[in-house]
């Protein structure tokens, strides 16, 4: 039989990629159905076959560049765990700047907040913000049902009954009266938030790393990688208050063209904000109209 501690050497002698160290345990945990302290606590423990084969597999799944988020099914996010499949993106780092920023806007308004999430996928975003005030009213939109299906078993076992789901289109007839109906008024939500896709099509990232494995419909859009964010931009008046909060994520390289957009639809008080590593990464504005 082999031991814990020599499955992780015998993987980690032959190293793939920088978090190979970390990448080997949770494989191990996920093959085990057990916990880091497991793996650390009886590092001599005689691991049965039928686990090595497990293990195995996984490490050469790992191996072909499939995400460990993927194979183990879950990632963190936030102040909580995710489950995740090839159905919906990664939740990343990043997007936590978008999360904070929404509910520093929200807290800002005051008492209660009508928020949708456009393009939930995991439904990470409106998770995070749901779990955040009770008195936040926050609503996740996804034109896929198997996004849906795991942001609802998401939200099944991290919040509250203040989370609801559409399914549809960015603001599509549907959504827009969906939002609408909880509210018996059109234009009902103060704050917006979004991750659309926003990379080009031809962007060579497509072809790298975690990227290759991710729903493509989730990751790229026409007019390099601006579309959802325009057609979102000139739809937001159907449901947006004045004076509501519009926020999004987006690339590196588009503070200029998002923020030329909002201005251009009516926007005011446009403000681009950097990640950790130093990036623009989330634009904010407010509804003047």
């Amino acid at each position: 039989m082999t031991s814990i501690a020599q499955l992780l050497k015998d993987a980690r002698d032959k190293p793939f990629g920088e978090s190979w160290h970390v990448d080997t345990e949770l494989l191990l945990m996920e093959a085990m159905a057990c916990s880091r302290v497991t793996l650390l606590t009886w590092p001599e423990r005689e691991v049965e076959s039928s686990v090595i084969e497990r293990f195995h597999s996984l490490l050469q799944r790992r191996r072909e560049g499939e995400p460990v988020a993927y194979l183990v099914g879950r990632r963190e996010f936030w102040d909580f765990e995710l489950r995740v499949s090839p159905a919906v993106l990664i939740p990343r780092p990043e997007t936590e700047l978008l999360v904070e920023l929404a509910i520093e806007r929200a807290i800002s308004r005051g008492g209660k907040q009508r928020i949708v999430d456009l393009g939930t996928g995991s439904g990470a975003i409106a998770i995070a913000i749901a779990r955040e005030n009770s008195q936040f009213h926050v609503t996740g939109v996804d034109v896929s049902s198997d996004a849906l299906a795991m942001a609802r078993d998401n939200a099944a076992h991290l919040a509250g009954e203040n989370l609801d789901f559409i399914e549809g289109s960015w603001l599509e007839d549907r959504v827009c009266a969906a939002i609408a109906g909880h509210e018996g008024e059109a234009r009902c939500v103060d704050i917006l938030v979004s991750n659309p896709p926003y990379i080009a099509p031809a962007d060579p990232h497509l072809l790298q790393g975690d990227l290759r494995w991710e729903p493509p419909l989730a990751l790229s859009c026409a007019n390099a990688g601006m579309e959802a964010i325009r057609q979102i931009i000139c739809t937001s008046h159907r449901v947006l208050k004045s004076g509501a909060w519009i926020l999004f994520e987006h690339g590196y390289g588009q503070r200029e063209a998002v923020a030329k957009a909002l201005l251009q639809a009516g926007f005011d008080t446009v403000e681009c904000y950097r990640d950790l590593a130093g990036n623009d990464r989330v634009t904010s504005a407010r509804f003047s109209r």
